[in-house]
């Protein structure tokens, strides 16, 4: 097997649940209050009637109103998860703040952000002139990425993929809902950009000045 020339990561994933028993936005802020003085490390933010932002130990909250019109379940966002196996943890954590016997929640993953590295310098510019069967938008003057999106084949679970591939090798992976979807897509940009090194300033300036002189 060959070693792999590159670093690949999960740096978040969001997840939705549902709360069996609903908690009132008032009932979980003056928990917080209460639970702070012994927790430090929980903040709040009421925002509006409608939802509030948590966090608490490593991960982030979003609790929303529960409707009064439906007999829908309590909605709830949770982010900041690094991998799978925190899941259990993140959604123990909610039974805390909510002040309920913590149960088994079904969740689904909402969205996975992953960051990897190609340990070498790319030419975007080369990749966006040239490239032109891969969907793709760069305007160095807007964002200094290259955003290249996943093809439909690609793909089965996750809507869509996009990378935001940068100069120093550097790549960031969001919008996807499957692992293997996102790392399959993160393999196919490596090939591309691996086409496309970035020459150093005096080889660009040597190749310039060739051009000019010509043959």
């Amino acid at each position: 097997m060959e070693k792999e020339d590159y670093k690949f990561k999960v740096t978040n994933l969001k997840i939705s649940v549902k709360l069996l028993q609903s908690a009132s936005l008032e009932f979980v802020e003056d928990r917080c209050k209460l639970l702070q003085p012994i927790h430090k490390n929980i903040t709040w933010r009421k925002c509006g009637n409608n939802y509030m932002t948590l966090r608490y130990k490593k991960f982030t909250y979003t609790l929303f109103k529960k409707g009064v019109k439906n007999d829908r379940p309590q909605h709830c966002n949770i982010t900041r998860i690094r991998s799978k196996e925190d899941i259990p943890d993140a959604i123990g954590h909610l039974f805390v703040l909510v002040n309920q016997p913590p149960v088994w929640l079904d969740y689904t993953i909402d969205n996975i952000s992953c960051s990897a590295n190609t340990e070498q310098e790319i030419d975007i510019a080369g990749i966006y002139m040239n490239e032109l069967k891969i969907a793709c938008d760069y305007n160095q003057q807007v964002f200094p990425a290259l955003k290249i999106y996943c093809p439909k084949r690609l793909i089965e679970k996750s809507k869509k993929i996009c990378s935001l591939v940068f100069r120093s090798g550097s790549i960031i992976l969001v919008g996807g809902r499957c692992l293997k979807e996102i790392k399959n897509f993160f393999l196919w940009v490596l090939k591309i950009t691996r086409k496309y090194p970035r020459k150093s300033s005096f080889t660009h300036q040597l190749t310039s000045r060739r051009r000019e002189e010509g043959p």
